[in-house]
């Protein structure tokens, strides 16, 4: 939850959106989260707060290969994790950073072809679940 309702102030929905796009992108890659709550007692977010983004991650990629979060990928998320509302980046930045750019896209074959594969295994498991009541 973004720091400016959690403190209870007033907030622009667009730009609270934006502080949890950073959150969803960091527990994506990380399969974790960067924080436990956006306050200063929070030791990750404190960092964050103290403009120490290299202390912020320095914690988080312990016991990860090094590279694991590239050098776009953490600016992006730094900047849309920001204290204040006024300082995160826009919905207009975010598609225009380096690394939104840089990520490659699913074709549409690729796509589909994952999505039948784990229709493949629904269907699998439901019908092994007939198959156990039988």
């Amino acid at each position: 939850m973004a720091p400016e309702i959690i403190n209870g102030q007033a907030y622009q929905p667009n730009v609270v959106d934006l502080f949890a796009l950073g959150v969803i992108l960091f527990v994506m890659r990380s399969c974790g989260i960067p924080f436990k709550q956006a306050k200063t007692i929070d030791r990750h977010y404190r960092k964050l707060i103290e403009h120490d983004s290299d202390g912020f991650w320095r914690d988080h990629e312990q016991g990860k290969a090094a590279g694991y979060y590239s050098l776009e990928f953490k600016d992006l998320v730094t900047s849309l994790l920001r204290y204040q509302p006024a300082q995160r980046v826009s919905m207009a930045d975010v598609i225009g950073h380096p690394w939104v750019a840089s990520v490659d896209c699913a074709t549409t074959e690729e796509i589909n072809a994952e999505f039948a594969q784990r229709k493949h295994q629904v269907d699998n498991y439901y019908r092994e679940e007939e198959e156990s009541k039988q």
